[in-house]
């Protein structure tokens, strides 16, 4: 199967979740000399998901819908800054 169209089914499921999620697309900007990059990070990361979960137009689609939300839950199940403003409670004052 070609690549093009798993990487295009993940970056409609992304871009689906962002409207989903958000109800509105996000562009990207500059503030403070940082780049967001938006809704264009999330359909990044699903295009990529999407290539590289099954090779099947739906688990690609999926895998781009879900992908965003699997990254940023890993990013802070290890990051011990966003971990501790999660669970204030564990926090020693």
């Amino acid at each position: 199967m070609e690549i093009w169209p798993l990487f295009l089914a993940g970056a409609t499921g992304a871009l689906i979740s962002d409207i989903i999620q958000d109800n509105c697309l996000v562009m990207p900007s500059f503030k403070d000399k940082t780049l967001y990059l938006g809704c264009f990070g999330g359909i990044a990361i699903g295009s990529l998901a999407g290539y590289i979960i099954d090779g099947s137009m739906i688990t690609a689609f999926m895998g781009g819908y879900v992908g965003k939300s699997i990254i940023t839950s890993l990013i802070s199940k290890f990051d011990p800054v966003v971990s501790t403003k999660q669970f204030p409670n564990f926090i020693k004052e």
